[in-house]
């Protein structure tokens, strides 16, 4: 089959690689019809996990919608020609964690996630699916490929925070960082509140995506945040931060905003933030209540996620601005990085 193989920072390379064969009895393969690239998988492209992708090995990407056409004897719950899609990581359905319904903190799989480590991800033809009946699921006739790519891990991420944030209808609320998920994350954000949403980003093109969906953009950069804030609240601050960038920066501005007692619903993916000081007497002193849902446990709101587009609650399709081939991933893999004008997520169709 033919894959995007990883070889360096920013290094893609479209290759002919053995094609995947259930390994296990409770495998399946499943051929790609769509992927993406989450702003997650920038980590490992950019150079900043080093740890977890090997050159020359590791194929990118958790967000899929395709078929399955190879079914391990122990398998029960798939067949050969059921569509489907699967959360970014791999859970068995049975463990401690599962049960709690800590998905991503599965105990059997130790917390596999595909494209990370040693487990080959979606962009590729096809692509190996263990303990397939904990995790894997079938797509609704329907849905469209975008919603189910989504369902991966972008759109239950995004209803998990705001969930978490359990916004009331006259808080007012800010949303720090407008990528994909972001941007769904403020369609969803609209729902709850009657206020308007600030929107920080320092893209122009996310920000002005924003706008178009109803938000109040402000540019972290040329505009006055805290003054922007402060006429917002009338001086006391934001009650709710819904936040998507997941860098150091942007959480210190999330807290930065909040009213005291206000509460940060974190979202982003705070992988490579592993030195950043953080002032524990200021948290203390202003009862801040911080939710962190980065590591987010998407499967058991998969359903849930499908549901609120089918409600139009959230229309996934906004975020997608690019449609390429395998061939073309590894230069919109290098625009995605750079936050090229006008882009925003691509879909990829083998």
């Amino acid at each position: 089959m033919r894959a995007a193989v990883y070889h360096a920072p920013h290094d893609l390379r479209v290759e002919d690689v053995p094609d995947p064969t259930p390994a296990d009895p409770r495998d399946v393969v499943v051929a790609t019809h769509a992927a993406s690239m989450c702003g997650s998988d920038l980590y490992l492209y950019q150079g900043e996990l080093p740890g977890l992708a090997a050159p020359g090995a590791t194929i990118l990407g958790h967000e899929i919608v395709g078929e399955v056409v190879a079914v391990g004897p122990a398998v029960s719950r798939f067949r050969v020609g059921d569509r489907v899609t699967f959360p970014f990581s791999v859970s068995c359905g049975t463990c401690r964690t599962c049960r709690m319904g800590l998905t991503g903190h599965c105990e059997t799989s130790n917390r596999a996630i595909y494209g990370f480590g040693g487990l080959a991800g979606s962009h590729a033809e096809y692509v190996r699916v263990p303990l397939a009946d904990g995790h894997l699921r079938h797509v609704p006739a329907g849905v469209d490929d975008e919603t189910a790519v989504t369902a991966s891990c972008n759109l239950p991420a995004a209803l998990i925070a705001v969930d978490s944030a359990e916004i009331a209808g006259d808080d007012a609320v800010a949303l720090v960082g407008a990528g994909p998920t972001g941007l769904l994350a403020l369609q969803l954000v609209m729902r709850r509140t009657r206020r308007p949403v600030l929107v920080l980003d320092r893209v122009g093109h996310r920000l002005a995506l924003a706008a178009t969906l109803g938000g109040v953009p402000v540019d972290v950069d040329s505009d006055p945040v805290r003054e922007v804030v402060a006429d917002a609240t009338d001086g006391l601050g934001v009650d709710v931060v819904v936040e998507f960038a997941g860098r150091g920066d942007a959480f210190d501005l999330a807290v930065s905003i909040l009213r005291p007692g206000g509460v940060l619903a974190g979202g982003g993916v705070y992988r490579v933030e592993t030195a950043h000081p953080t002032d524990l007497g200021m948290l203390f002193a202003t009862d801040l209540q911080l939710r962190l849902n980065g590591l987010a446990n998407v499967l058991p709101h998969m359903d849930a996620a499908m549901d609120a587009v089918a409600a139009g609650e959230v229309d996934p399709s906004v975020v997608f601005s690019h449609r390429v081939s395998l061939d073309g991933l590894p230069a919109a893999a290098e625009a995605f990085s750079r936050r090229a004008e006008g882009f925003h997520k691509m879909l990829i169709e083998p």
